[in-house]
């Protein structure tokens, strides 16, 4: 319907017009009820124009709040329910994704932990007490840390002091993880998860806390110290003395004992011979109850090669690092222990022996290192007043030559020299002698 004041069509169901405003008339269909079954294209507004009052009636609100108009049928209806608080989508990799914290370092803690369990069986090889509950400790700090760091389990990583999150301590378990790997070479199941796992945490660990201008590797530590002589020496021995523990030290036999054939009685003249009676076919099974053990089957050795490797660690030490004084004495510490528990386990095998002479060369630069330390600690000699020119120089007392510089015919001005010398002497010196002779 076109309007009667401005002659544009405007819908028929409004009652004022689009255009100007005007009243519109009322339409005859309106009366009757009846609508049409389609629209005019004369009627038809564009889509991008409001259709309603409604619409109107918000685009003037939208208009007058300096907002730009969302027409209704394009407004998104979906609630919010969270505005701002959702994390992030996961672009990592697709193997991490259902992983907690999406860390790498939490798929070794898992390999690492299937490692121990299955050690605790007498037919897998495991690392020792001692190894095994360092292991268990570090990883359990290691995974608390990365719950922390990827904001999960809060609740549980607030029971932990705010010291066991220090980048200090994945370093350390990273460290201890590859001298426990290292023990663990060998073929296998525990060797290939044991590298497994060490390798997937120190890899992660490696680019997050340990290297880089920031990391505890470049803050802390100096590799290059320990290829300058004389620690290359304590180097050296310590790689030898690890080597030689793959090396075999002793042999156990594991053939029953039986004891030895009963004597029979009988005269004294009659000397029996006690013998052993044998445990099995000696023709067929010769060495086959013997068992060759190597250094790491002996009790302790992982504690000693944990004592061996932390004298490295402590020379590769930055030179600007404080370092307690209890650190001047644990070199010598590690080399006594590791020198008794080889006099202990001391057998006639190219083992013990050749450890040993790993811990000679080891213990030339700790024996120096400590000699350095104990001068260096020495007090100072006592201080010696007599040398002591400032005092002197405070109030010098006057020479006799000082006194009188510009009297000539002092006689305490005359040296021993000037006493006879005729040209220095005036004509009423060389008279008055001869005066007094008078």
């Amino acid at each position: 319907m076109r309007c009667p004041e401005c002659g544009e069509s405007s819908n028929a169901r409004l009652k004022y017009c689009e255009n100007c405003g005007g009243k519109m008339p009322e339409s005859p269909q309106g009366l009757t009820g009846s609508r049409p079954a389609l629209r005019t294209n004369s009627t038809r507004r564009a889509l991008e124009g409001p259709s309603y009052a409604a619409d109107i009636l918000d685009e003037a609100e939208a208009h007058s709040q300096g907002a730009a108009y969302v027409p209704a049928g394009t407004r998104d209806t979906t609630e919010d329910t969270d505005p701002g608080q959702s994390r992030p989508g996961y672009d990592g990799p697709r193997w991490l994704a259902s992983v907690p914290a999406h860390s790498q370092s939490i798929v070794g803690l898992a390999v690492l932990s299937f490692a121990l369990a299955l050690s605790i069986l007498p037919s897998f090889e495991g690392v020792g007490v001692v190894g095994a509950l360092l292991a268990v400790v570090g990883a359990v700090l290691t995974l608390a840390r990365e719950l922390r760091l990827a904001g999960e389990a809060q609740g549980v990583t607030k029971l932990l002091p705010e010291v066991l999150y220090r980048p200090e301590i994945p370093a350390a378990f990273s460290a201890l993880l590859a001298a426990l790997s290292f023990r663990m070479l060998g073929i296998g199941v525990m060797p290939v998860l044991w590298l497994l796992a060490s390798g997937l945490i120190i890899h992660d660990q490696w680019r997050k806390v340990i290297s880089g201008p920031d990391g505890v590797l470049a803050r802390w530590f100096d590799p290059r110290q320990l290829l300058v002589m004389p620690s290359v020496l304590t180097l050296g021995g310590v790689g030898l003395a690890l080597l030689t523990l793959f090396a075999p030290w002793a042999t156990l036999s594991t053939l029953p004992e039986v004891p030895d054939a009963p004597v029979p009685s009988g005269p004294p003249e009659l000397r029996v011979i006690g013998a052993q009676r044998a445990a099995d076919d000696v023709l067929y099974s010769a060495n086959a109850g013997t068992i060759t053990l190597t250094g790491w089957d002996l009790s302790g050795a992982v504690l000693v090669e944990l004592l061996l490797l932390s004298v490295l660690a402590l020379l590769a030490l930055r030179p600007e690092v404080s370092r307690p004084a209890w650190t001047r004495f644990a070199p010598v510490g590690a080399l006594g222990v590791g020198l008794l528990w080889a006099l202990l386990h001391l057998k006639l095998s190219p083992g013990p022996f050749i450890f040993v002479v790993g811990l000679a060369a080891m213990g030339v630069q700790v024996v120096r290192q400590l000699r350095e330390s104990r001068d260096a600690l020495a007090p100072a000699p006592a201080y010696d007043d007599s040398h002591d020119v400032t005092e002197r120089e405070e109030d010098p007392e006057p020479e006799p030559e000082d006194m009188y510089p510009d009297d000539e015919g002092n006689p305490d001005d005359m040296g021993p020299d000037d006493e006879g010398n005729p040209d220095d002497m005036s004509p009423d010196d060389e008279e008055e002698p001869k005066s007094r002779g008078r």
